[in-house]
């Protein structure tokens, strides 16, 4: 035991003795703890700990035995023997080490409590230092212990509390604090802006200043000192991709109807570290989530010459080069859950990592991208979202003048991904000492040096399989009318062969997992087991054809719409429904007054009472009214002096034979 209250030394005491003081609180646990400073290279501070290192040296090695007052004293006069120092020196760093932790820093020297002790220990001036003003009016005021503890108040409870608060608050604060205390002083006499920021630039460092008016994570992801790069240790492409997104700064209209505004596009860029290469994008109007990342990572891992053309770019594959599974994969939690990301890590065996919460630089590669590509359309499309203190629209609704389409906007951003791919020098890359000097910088020059000289070929899977297991997924339901996935109905020929589709003695599944691609209505995929090369195609059924061609989110837009004026529709139906009912109600009252009663009525002779019904309703309704004709005498002659046959047609009871007796 080492009394940390005295200058004695280690000795030794029962341990049940000892547990018993300290439960007595005879003996107590210090919670002590040295901050020392941080020890520069080269200083005296190191020079003098590295010298009591070595001096220490055999006091240290035998630690075990300096508990034994004998052995102690036995290494400590082989130390005098070896070192040259006296007796003093060896006991004070001794008891030093014990004290303060037993590391290397405990014999650091005291430096830092060097000077005065506090500023509010120093010795009051009485007349003022410094230099004479030469524009305000007066002399001045000192800078006493009482000044010193306002603006300390000032600068703790105004400048550090809020990141809102300026400097000139705080003296502002200052001011008001001094004259409440001295109401009979004028302007002349108040502390001035000078000394005030004196007193802050010798107590504060704008690191500290930096860290505490700054939420933490805010100054992890923008503020701290950067001491590494992204493409650090990065072996080469493909080694790792960040994914991100962000919400576009424009509003968008639907491909098939311009009149329909949808909103601001969502666009997710997939980058691969090593090269800056954009090897992967989504652009549509899925919320940022694991769906839309998957889809972007689905894109990343396939050949973009066919995804192209779909928007009418032409390209060939050495032009976007990026085909293939990365092996790590970089990004918010919350775009690496579910389904698929089991799928990646199991069935493509990619490393999936998460960024911290907050933590945007730990994305730096792909979340600096962003600024510049939303700085490539704005000057050129209308219906872009203007800052809040950007010019004033006079009232207008930067909305409404929306003029792009989705499928436009995506063609957009494709040809800027491929203009930063191929012609994009980028600034201040950190070149590895392996590569060449005439190497330029360029995205696709780093790609394909770094596959033939570092990676090679990234691992390629089928198109299919990889765009169908990185799908998202939702429930399906399965009826004799086909298979209902949100709200469109669509038809499999796996499944009519299983019979999933007949009314009756059917065998087919209640639920079924469907795999589906947002941007396109045509086509789902069936997910039968847990396999990821099993997939039925399912196609849109004719039901549902006005929806061909369209987004889900397109044609969801249209289905609720749909959905609404059908319910506008019944509603006004059953609202006009209730007049007819009270007509026909009023129709039934009038003739059950002329009715007879049942005693009254017989049942016989009803085919003749029908049949003078019926000459009866003939005479009063004709298909073609007869036209009234004044012949005033004229003589018609017939030419023809055949007789015409005079048929006459049975009703269309006698006809069907009808019995109604």
């Amino acid at each position: 035991v080492y009394d940390l209250g005295a200058d004695g030394w280690p000795y030794e005491m029962d341990i049940e003795d000892f547990e018993s003081a300290l439960s007595l609180g005879t003996i107590l646990e210090s919670d002590l703890s040295y901050d020392f400073p941080v020890v520069e290279h080269g200083s005296v501070q190191k020079r003098k700990r590295d010298e009591a290192l070595r001096t220490m040296e055999l006091l240290l090695n035998n630690h075990s035995q300096l508990f034994d007052k004998k052995t102690r004293n036995e290494i400590i006069r082989q130390s005098i023997e070896k070192f040259g120092k006296n007796r003093v020196y060896f006991i004070r760093n001794l008891r030093r080490f014990w004290e303060r932790g037993m590391t290397p820093n405990a014999f650091l020297p005291d430096y830092h409590k060097s000077g005065a002790k506090k500023n509010n220990e120093r010795k009051e001036m009485v007349n003022k230092t410094g230099p004479k003003r030469t524009k305000s009016a007066g002399k001045g005021v000192v800078v006493g212990n009482e000044l010193r503890e306002i603006f300390s108040e000032a600068i703790e409870n105004v400048y550090l509390k809020t990141k809102e608060a300026s400097l000139m608050d705080a003296y502002d604060f200052v001011l008001q604090k001094y004259k409440a205390r001295y109401p009979l002083l004028n302007e002349t006499e108040m502390p001035s802006e000078r000394q005030f920021r004196y007193y802050y630039d010798k107590n504060y460092t704008n690191k500290d200043v930096n860290k505490r008016r700054n939420y933490k994570k805010v100054y992890d992801k923008d503020i701290r000192p950067l001491t590494s790069t992204s493409g650090y240790l990065n072996i080469g492409p493909g080694g790792r991709y960040e994914i991100d997104a962000t919400i576009a700064d424009i509003y968008l209209v639907s491909n098939k109807d311009p009149s329909r505004i949808i909103g601001r596009p969502v666009i997710y860029l997939v980058k691969d570290v090593f090269s800056r290469m954009i090897t992967g994008i989504y652009v549509g109007v899925e919320n940022p989530s694991w769906v839309a990342a998957m889809m972007a990572l689905a894109n990343a891992m396939c050949d973009k010459v066919r995804y192209c053309k779909g928007y009418g770019v032409e390209i060939g594959k050495e032009d976007w080069p990026s085909i293939g599974v990365p092996a790590s994969i970089f990004a918010d939690r919350g775009e690496l859950l579910g389904r698929q990301a089991d799928v990646l890590v199991n069935g493509f065996n990619v490393q999936l990592s998460n960024s911290r919460a907050y933590r945007g630089d730990d994305k730096g590669i792909v979340e600096r991208h962003f600024r510049t590509l939303q700085a490539s359309f704005k000057p050129f499309a209308k219906g872009i979202v203007e800052p809040v203190n950007g010019k004033k629209r006079l009232g207008r609704r930067y909305e409404l003048d929306a003029e792009l389409s989705l499928d436009a906007f995506t063609k957009i951003i494709i040809l800027i991904v491929l203009e930063h791919n191929q012609n994009h020098v980028v600034s201040g890359y950190d070149f590895a000492p392996d590569m060449p000097e005439n190497l330029p910088a360029i995205p696709i020059e780093l790609w394909r040096w770094g596959i033939k000289n570092r990676t090679g070929s990234l691992r390629v899977f089928s198109e299919d399989v990889v765009k169908v297991n990185l799908m998202p997924v939702l429930t399906g339901s399965v009826s004799n009318r086909g298979i209902l996935f949100k709200g469109l109905r669509y038809t499999c020929l796996e499944a009519i062969k299983e019979g999933w589709f007949e009314r009756v003695n059917h065998t087919r599944p209640k639920k079924v997992e469907i795999s589906f691609d947002p941007r396109f209505t045509d086509k789902v995929y069936l997910r039968p087991d847990d396999s990821i090369n099993s997939y039925w195609v399912c196609d849109l059924a004719d039901e549902s054809r006005r929806y061909s061609g369209m987004s889900f989110a397109e044609a969801e837009q249209i289905y609720n719409e749909a959905k609404r004026t059908e319910a506008q529709a019944q509603q006004l139906s059953r609202f006009k429904k209730v007049d007819i009912d009270q007509q026909i109600n009023a129709v039934i009252n009038e003739e059950r007054k002329k009715s007879v009663s049942r005693d009254n009525k017989s049942i016989n002779g009803i085919r003749e009472n029908r049949n003078e019904a019926r000459n009866e309703e003939r005479g009063r309704q004709e298909l073609v009214g007869r036209k009234k004709m004044d012949h005033q005498g004229e003589n018609v002659v017939s030419f023809s002096q055949e007789t015409k046959e005079d048929l006459d047609y049975p009703s269309l009871d006698e006809f069907l034979e009808d019995g109604d007796d």
